[in-house]
């Protein structure tokens, strides 16, 4: 445990003292020093030469070494597999995608996503890969290690994705819904950077979920399932779904829907959102706030459940820009209690990193850092 906290601390510094983190982590300094000189030993931490303390004192500086320990982060979409490669920090070197097609079949999906697996590790120049995280479309039975089902791409239930790949590759495998890894890796890297309370992010894409992420941990349920708003009712009466439920919320605002909607279900999705950004089609913006209106009314729910502090609208819907952003908040703000709303934060995720290809690294990295003892000492 004080081998963990002491390197999620550094995680959050460039660089630091011995000092500092005795400062920050209340152990004790003989405490501090043995556990960064085992770290020296195991080639985590390096010294970095002598730095300026407060009051002009002089000490060591010490650093987390990340690079030779490797994970390869995968996320698997209906449409897409990407995988990439990651170092201990959340530092991507490479990363490669290509399209799948539920024609072709799961089985053959999954071949061609362990042959990617196979070119970036042997793609690997410095250090060791020692995990392989993976994100899912869901509901995911993350226990299982499988996938309960995949609407639009039937077929994944049957294969134990993370069982086959720790046979296959002889490493540890850790799989996540792809909205609660999307969340993990804002609570990480968002900015402003969030320490306490309650943030919720929204993977509004080719499905719909949410991660929801508890003073610092993800909350998952019983099953893992946790978050699953894409099959959460807006109307009893409404269209069947696959999961056998009536008026999924996926089946009013995902990407997937919209095309539908839009009677487009070959286009792609850039072609859509050019169309509302040369604001060509008056058809094409109803359409995009109309799955923005049911996906307010969808979060309405999940802020009366929650009372989050901070909601972030992620994935392909959020290509839509500002129309979904004032949409879903016009919803919100009409429907929630004002004191509520005065105290929420919704916005846009950030469009410089895919956040969930990022956040399958990061559920590797959490496990790692939960007990660095036994991957990092031994690699």
């Amino acid at each position: 445990m004080n081998r963990s906290l002491v390197i999620r601390l550094m995680r959050r510094r460039e660089v630091c003292s011995r000092a500092e983190l005795t400062q920050d982590s209340g152990l004790n300094q003989s405490t501090i020093t043995n556990i960064i000189n085992e770290l020296i030993s195991w080639g985590i931490v390096v010294e970095t030469g002598v730095i300026e303390g407060k009051k002009g004192r002089r000490s060591i500086g010490i650093k987390l070494n990340c690079e030779p320990y490797k994970i390869i982060g995968i996320r698997l979409a209906r449409k897409s597999i990407t995988v990439a490669l990651y170092d201990l920090g959340g530092s991507e070197y490479k990363r490669q995608q290509i399209p799948i097609n539920m024609a072709d079949g799961s089985t053959n999906a999954f071949n061609r996503m362990k042959e990617l697996i196979r070119d970036m590790m042997q793609s690997n120049a410095v250090g060791n890969v020692i995990a392989i995280g993976v994100v899912t479309p869901g509901p995911l039975l993350r226990d299982e290690g499988r996938i309960g089902l995949m609407t639009y791409f039937p077929g994944w239930e049957k294969i134990n994705i993370q069982e086959e790949l720790m046979q296959e590759f002889e490493l540890p495998v850790y799989m996540e819904h792809d909205a609660k890894a999307g969340a993990l890796a804002h609570w990480w890297f968002g900015t402003p950077l969030q320490e306490q309370g309650v943030m919720i992010y929204v993977a509004a894409g080719q499905g719909v979920g949410a991660g929801i992420v508890i003073e610092g941990k993800v909350f998952r349920g019983s099953l893992g399932m946790a978050g699953e708003i894409g099959h959460m009712s807006i109307d009893y009466k409404g269209q069947q779904c696959e999961c056998g439920n009536r008026g999924c919320l996926e089946l009013y605002c995902s990407t997937s829907a919209l095309l539908q909607t839009l009677k487009k279900e070959h286009a792609s999705l850039k072609s859509i959102w050019q169309e509302l950004k040369e604001v060509k089609s008056g058809e094409t913006r109803e359409a995009v706030r109309q799955a923005a209106w049911y996906l307010g009314f969808g979060l309405v729910n999940i802020i009366n459940t929650f009372n989050p502090d901070r909601i972030i609208l992620g994935d392909e819907m959020a290509e839509a820009g500002d129309l979904l952003l004032d949409t879903v908040k016009s919803v919100i703000k009409g429907h929630v209690l004002p004191d509520v709303y005065s105290q929420l934060t919704i916005e846009l995720a950030s469009d410089d990193m895919d956040t969930m290809l990022v956040g399958s690294a990061i559920v590797a990295i959490e496990s790692i850092l939960d007990n660095p003892s036994s991957y990092l000492k031994q690699s």
